[in-house]
């Protein structure tokens, strides 16, 4: 008859099929004689830890798919703000040059007049 054995610690490396990464396990079991059941014992523990590292490969790329989806949203979300970024400084501009005489919107558009004229003179004197 084959006595029981100590508590025995096993660490078992099972090399990922991406890099060269190693996931480390340690399990330990009480060894009882036969070597067949030792054998059969780590070979279900070895299908445990591969099926274990399918699982995580698969949500590792779901969680990828998922950041990839929030990147671009994200992207939308800048753009549409910086949009409304650019909108509101217009509509600032034009409050502050309105308010600034504090005049009706027929004294505005006189005043935009005589700046597109000034602004032509400006043109037709640098083409000199």
């Amino acid at each position: 008859m084959i006595k029981t054995r100590k508590l025995e610690i096993f660490t078992l490396f099972l090399p990922l099929l991406q890099g060269n990464i190693y996931i480390c396990i340690e399990f330990g079991e009480i060894m009882a004689g036969n070597p067949k059941d030792i054998m059969e014992s780590l070979s279900a523990k070895f299908r445990a830890i591969s099926d274990l590292c399918k699982t995580f490969e698969n949500e590792n790329g779901a969680l990828k798919d998922r950041l990839a989806q929030r990147e671009q949203e994200m992207q939308a979300l800048q753009k549409r703000y910086d949009e409304l970024e650019k909108r509101y400084r217009n509509l600032k501009l034009s409050k502050s040059i309105t308010e600034q005489e504090g005049s009706s919107a027929a004294e505005t558009k006189a005043r935009f007049a005589r700046l597109v004229r000034e602004i032509d003179k400006c043109i037709s004197l640098l083409n000199e």
